[in-house]
């Protein structure tokens, strides 16, 4: 069962490497630095892919890579499970 968990993407800024995005998962929900994730639209397609590279407990950070639909409100899609402990 591949179930997934979804959070909304609720910020995004310009840095220097390109557009960082900012949503409310991480170390306590298995988000990780180094982490690729799916992002999907209001319609759950993927519209891009994010490189965590940043977690507190709670929020996470991430590089958007490449061209992308990516804008706020998207979801970022989270394997279920990804904290095996």
């Amino acid at each position: 069962m591949s179930q997934r968990d979804t959070t909304e993407i609720y910020m995004i800024k310009k840095s220097a490497a390109g557009f960082i995005v900012s949503f409310r998962r991480g170390t306590d929900h298995g988000v990780r630095p180094g982490m690729q994730l799916a992002v999907l639209n209001e319609d759950g397609f993927r519209v891009g892919v994010v490189e965590v590279i940043g977690s507190t407990e709670t929020e996470s950070e991430a590089l958007v890579s490449g061209e992308s639909g990516i804008k706020l409100g998207c979801l970022i899609s989270i394997p279920q499970g990804v904290a095996s402990g």
